[in-house]
């Protein structure tokens, strides 16, 4: 006899709920932190990322360069990271096109959890799935930057491991 399932156990067995979480991490306090979580690395794109790249991330005509197929979002993830953070400036290539536009920077608007999972979901979806990116790893950059609030070029980001 087949068991019948309810519409949201029926999405939640299927995977289809739009949410995925990596195993918790340990906060520098000893207590557990929430993993990322795609749903909300989702809803940052949306909001801070989507009006240049687009929501299917192949970019906006004439805004910021396409997202999928891009070498610097499957790239280092703390190049990636950088960007994010604190912005590029200058002109950047991305497959065979070179963009010439400014993208700001969103460090002061996010925490690392934010950003570790609105850039794990980037990445799961443009870049490298089953690559998240951690808020531990966010905090290390984030502390290495310092005070930095200028944006990055494209010769910095390369020299900086």
């Amino acid at each position: 006899m087949m068991k019948k399932l309810s519409v949201p156990a029926l999405l939640l067995t299927l995977g289809l709920t739009g949410k995925a979480w990596v195993p918790v991490e340990s906060s520098s306090s000893g207590s557990s932190a929430p993993g990322w979580d795609i749903g909300s690395g989702a809803v940052h794109f949306e909001r801070l990322c989507a009006g240049c790249h687009g929501s299917d991330g192949l970019a906006l005509e004439g805004e910021g360069p396409p997202l999928a197929g891009s070498s610097w979002v499957a790239g280092p993830e703390t190049r990636l990271i950088r960007i994010v953070m604190h912005g590029v400036r200058g002109p950047i290539q991305v497959g065979d096109e070179i963009h010439d536009r400014e993208m700001p920077g969103f460090g002061p608007r996010l925490s690392d959890d934010e950003m570790a999972s609105l850039l794990s979901f980037v990445r799961s979806r443009w870049g490298q799935p089953g690559a998240p990116i951690t808020a531990k790893t966010v905090r290390r950059v984030r502390a290495a930057a310092g005070k930095r609030t200028r944006y990055w070029t494209v010769e910095e980001l390369r020299a900086t491991p």
